[in-house]
């Protein structure tokens, strides 16, 4: 009795993990950067992150491939063989990120002539994104990106005009941790994208 007892709970175990095998699906997730000089920069762990808590959503990033798997094609850009490297991986999805440009910039941001003017510290993080359907072999989102994130700011009198002023700048931790935010807010906003075009919540 015991013995069918087990044979039944590991049957059921089987079941359950072909279930959750079969209704996961894996996103191949490539992400190429800008030179950062002040941090390197943290969007594959956001990305992965984020995805993943989804439960049906597993990634598989690009640039932790295991020795025997295919590299990622030299040419980002070709649709061909993007899918058909996706489809050798076992792919469902395939997210592909180009970060063309992060930096911080200072604006004169309001002006009220011979009164008072704002700057502020403005960063920005450019490039494209595109999602492709493995399986059904075509492209859901291909889309660029412009992402801000507004800094430290300053009112200053008409005769001050002084876009260096230190108040408006950010120490070299503080720019960690400003790009840190930046780099959260651009995930956010497109795996809000990827779930909607994938069925993920």
């Amino acid at each position: 009795m015991k013995n069918k007892l087990w044979f039944k709970l590991l049957l059921l175990i089987f079941f359950l993990a072909g279930n959750l095998t079969a209704n996961s699906r894996l996103v191949l997730l490539d992400i190429s950067t800008a030179p950062l000089p002040w941090n390197d920069s943290r969007l594959y762990q956001k990305f992965e992150k984020m995805l993943t808590r989804d439960e049906n959503i597993r990634v598989q990033r690009t640039d932790n491939l295991p020795p025997s798997q295919l590299p990622f094609p030299h040419d980002r850009n070709n649709l061909d063989s993007l899918i058909n490297w996706g489809l050798e991986m076992g792919g469902r999805y395939l997210l592909v990120v180009t970060v063309h440009s992060e930096r911080l910039e200072r604006h004169k941001s309001f002006n009220l002539p011979l009164i008072f003017h704002k700057y502020e510290t403005v960063g920005i993080i450019e490039g494209d994104w595109r999602l492709l359907d493995l399986q059904r072999q075509k492209t859901l989102v291909a889309e660029s990106f412009n992402v801000k994130l507004n800094g430290p700011r300053i009112f200053q009198g008409s005769m001050d005009d002084n876009c260096h002023d230190a108040d408006i700048h950010l120490t070299a931790v503080e720019k960690v941790n400003f790009f840190n935010r930046l780099e959260e807010k651009l995930t956010t906003e497109l795996v809000g994208r990827v779930r909607k075009h994938t069925g993920g919540r």
